[in-house]
């Protein structure tokens, strides 16, 4: 395990938007590396149960974000948070979680290789509590307040009325970041956070574009590297002739291994790298197609 450091407040390397919120932390245990003091960070949070339109909204955001060069905030939460994570690193950013246990604890435990990864990608792990400490109730709401006093903007992409999203949401408010939401189906129930949210004026989001927008980047979207003919050039062979098979309508891995020539576990193998590149999409039932 890398080593874990203690920073305390006003240090070098502590994040100055710390410092100045309400009730800010005295000290932080970090693993990793918390990147420069003038580094863009947005905190992309949500429901621990993520539908599929959930996952696919925080993936294509959070591709978008790592691509323009911005940190990607988050608590290490299944669902939402584990989904942002997940795409930061896959399109190649730095991505750092603020969690609600110490950082040498892994909660949920089915994290703890996506926990190794963040740290080996050059993010890091953050906590305000000592080595050793359990989650507790009133630990992971108490830890959103340094999810969003880390960041220029809240992010929040589905959430029950009830959803410790929320909670970050309202730390935000209080800490004068702006606040945006997905908006979604209103008769779903992951809809009802960010329709609530929307109600009190938090800022419509769509797509990487409208965050960037709301913290001065707007037009500063980053693509990935392609060659002439818009395939990325560090592809190998294989990939290339999987990700060639793809369009907007979704085909089952067996389809598209068939399409492209390459044996069905080869294709799969193939396809979720490309997935991870954020260069294709996943549907339930092994069904892929190219990214909008």
């Amino acid at each position: 395990m890398d080593p874990v450091r203690t920073i305390v407040r006003g240090e070098d390397g502590w994040p100055p938007r710390l410092s100045s919120i309400p009730e800010p932390p005295e000290r932080l245990r970090v693993r990793g590396n918390l990147g420069p003091p003038g580094e863009r960070r947005v905190a992309v949070v949500g429901s621990r149960v993520v539908d599929g339109y959930g996952a696919e909204l925080t993936r294509a955001i959070v591709t978008g974000l790592a691509r323009a060069g911005v940190c990607v905030v988050s608590g290490g939460a299944a669902g939402v948070d584990a989904a942002a994570h997940e795409a930061a690193l896959g399109a190649g950013g730095r991505t750092i979680a603020v969690l609600g246990t110490g950082v040498d604890i892994a909660y949920p435990a089915a994290h703890r290789a996506l926990f190794d990864r963040i740290v080996e990608a050059g993010g890091a792990l953050v906590s305000e509590y000592e080595d050793g400490t359990p989650g507790a109730t009133w630990t992971f709401p108490r830890r959103n307040r340094i999810v969003s006093g880390m960041s220029e903007a809240v992010l929040v992409v589905r959430a029950g009325e009830r959803s410790g999203a929320l909670i970050t949401a309202s730390w935000a408010t209080r800490q004068g970041i702006p606040v945006l939401a997905v908006p979604g189906d209103v008769r779903e129930e992951g809809s009802a956070g960010p329709l609530a949210l929307l109600r009190r004026g938090a800022k419509v989001a769509a797509s990487a574009e409208d965050v960037l927008a709301a913290i001065g980047m707007t037009g500063q979207l980053g693509l990935p590297l392609t060659s002439e003919e818009g395939t990325p050039q560090d592809l190998a062979p294989r990939e290339v002739a999987i990700l060639e098979t793809l369009g907007r309508v979704p085909r089952h891995a067996d389809e598209v291994a068939r399409a492209a020539g390459v044996a069905p576990g080869a294709a799969l193998s193939a396809l979720l790298v490309l997935e991870l590149r954020g260069l294709c999409e996943q549907r339930p039932g092994h069904y892929f197609l190219r990214p909008r």
